[in-house]
């Protein structure tokens, strides 16, 4: 894997548009400078925003949301589908038994149904250090695709093992999907990142998880009794098509710009797919320095572990991701079991049952929020809030929990937490805490850090998992406190001391921040402002 000669830098001074002067005789740290500054920070917002034609920006936002449904077709879809219809489930593999002269007994479901379930964390640590070999070596195009088509086999595999009956198939589908997924999303978020204008980075990046949450609605709606609950097959079949569609449409996008000049060092194609992404009026040049920018300093071929763990601003980097995502490891342990926690605070059990769906629902909600609002407040102060938030709702569950027989209506209180708590997640924990990792390392760096961080997540959410149902039997709601609230508090105390702003910032910013250099002071760095709200292209 090549390393971008001198000539491949793109050494043309940037182009910005014209910023008003300070007035003569002030210093920068003047209330009147402020002024000025505010109005250079617009000047290079609104000539970000404006450079686009209107037919570019709606190609931009297409391609941003055919590639994160590319990926959270089947990503969002395949985690839920299995946790509506369990009845179907079990008479199918009962059926599947019975064909071949065996009988299926409790212990028999109790472990062919684990295995089906849980292969998918198997499968996904797998795939996601296949990432960086594909990713890196041939390009997120190639590791998107691929692993596409894989997913695509994984789907055809799956409604045939519901046809013919034949539990193998299903099994060996969801491990190709889980391993297909885990390589797709990570890139999906390269894809994102390393194609949108710095000033929309954050914007686009968001369709990944509005992608994601909309997918997970769709496969419990359609898991219910009254559409495919009682028709698996048809529940499984569905995806078969779309998954075709989607691989068909990946061909015509191109390699992004920033793998295309700092690895493959080809200044032409990267120019391209500049122009593809943002138009063709397109400030290329502009763009090509600041990619040639993140890759200075860079001597070294390829990453490695060792390089990582042993650098401090990498390292620093990697802790911040992993705690950050730390925030997100509750999430599918109350979204799934919800309906088991709420009828053990004795509320209604058809209410309880629609926990689930009614917690996506408000998941989806904060995701489409969360994306107006990511420009206009920034990660940082995102990510912390609506952490917090999560947090402190999990705490007023356990309270509420625990007065639940003395209060009539805690327990519709504890329901109100878990909706607040998908909700909150959705505005800002979720999409956040999965691409912040890709914004504070290099672009060598960015695909097997990204796979160290989602590969320590996957094993905090397998143990934490695995754990809260039985420890919940044994403490009750105080099971969170361990499992959830003290880790995710002293995760946000590390994250408010030393988390960056990546908002409208460039990579290399970022990584010098993080190396403790000092950014030349510019108008539109120093006080940046947040774009149109909601943000415009």
């Amino acid at each position: 894997m090549g390393r971008p000669s001198i000539d491949c830098a793109i050494n043309d001074k940037i182009r910005q548009p014209a910023i008003p002067s300070l007035p003569s005789g002030k210093r920068w740290h003047t209330p009147a400078c402020d002024v000025w500054r505010v109005v250079g920070s617009f000047c290079l917002v609104t000539a970000t925003c404006s450079a686009m034609r209107p037919l570019a920006k709606a190609k931009l936002l297409a391609v941003s949301i055919l590639i994160s449904y590319a990926c959270n077709f089947q990503y969002g879809y395949s985690s839920v589908y299995l946790n509506t219809p369990i009845d179907s489930f079990k008479a199918y593999l009962n059926e599947s038994l019975v064909r071949r002269g065996w009988d299926m007994t409790e212990s028999t479901y109790s472990w062919m149904w684990n295995l089906i379930l849980n292969i998918w964390f198997v499968g996904f640590f797998f795939g996601v250090w296949i990432s960086p070999f594909l990713n890196d070596r041939y390009g997120r195009k190639v590791g998107f695709i691929v692993m596409n088509i894989l997913s695509l086999v994984a789907a055809i595999a799956r409604y045939l093992a519901t046809q013919f009956y034949v539990p193998e198939l299903l099994f060996a589908g969801r491990i190709m999907v889980s391993v297909a997924t885990a390589v797709t999303y990570q890139s999906q978020i390269l894809y994102l990142q390393e194609c949108s204008p710095t000033k929309l980075r954050g914007f686009l990046t968001f369709f990944s998880e509005i992608s994601f949450a909309t997918m997970c609605l769709l496969g419990m709606f359609l898991g219910t009794k009254s559409i495919f609950g009682d028709h698996i097959n048809y529940l499984l079949g569905v995806v078969v098509i779309p998954c075709a569609l989607f691989v068909i449409a990946l061909f015509p996008i191109p390699e992004t710009p920033k793998f295309l000049l700092i690895v493959k060092c080809d200044k032409v194609a990267a120019t391209k797919s500049i122009q593809f992404f943002q138009g063709a009026d397109a400030d290329v040049d502009s763009v090509l320095d600041e990619i040639a920018k993140e890759a200075e300093g860079d001597a070294e071929a390829k990453s490695s572990l060792k390089e990582i763990f042993t650098t401090p601003y990498l390292r620093q980097a990697v802790i911040l991701s992993c705690l950050t995502l730390q925030n997100t490891v509750a999430l599918w342990s109350l979204l799934l079991s919800s309906t088991f926690f709420l009828t053990d605070v004795n509320l209604n059990e058809s209410v309880a049952q629609w926990s689930s769906t009614s917690m996506a629902m408000c998941y989806t909600v904060g995701t489409i929020c969360g994306a107006v609002c990511i420009e206009r407040f920034g990660r940082r102060n995102m990510v912390i809030t609506f952490a917090s938030l999560n947090s402190l709702t999990l705490v007023l569950y356990v309270i509420l929990a625990a007065i639940h027989k003395s209060v009539s209506w805690a327990n519709y209180g504890c329901l109100v937490c878990l909706l607040m708590y998908g909700y909150t997640y959705g505005c800002g924990v979720g999409p956040i805490s999965w691409f912040l990792s890709s914004e504070l390392v290099p672009q060598r760096h960015r695909s097997l850090v990204q796979s160290l961080c989602y590969a320590i997540n996957t094993l905090m959410v397998v143990i934490t998992t695995f754990t809260v149902l039985p420890l919940y039997n044994v403490i009750g709601a105080y099971a969170f406190i361990p499992l959830y609230i003290i880790p995710s508090t002293c995760s946000l105390i590390y994250l408010f001391m030393y988390l960056p702003e990546t908002k409208s910032r460039e990579i290399h910013e970022i990584v010098n921040e993080l190396k403790g250099k000092k950014a030349p002071k510019q108008i539109g760095r120093v006080y940046p402002v947040p774009p149109d709200y909601p943000p415009s292209f």
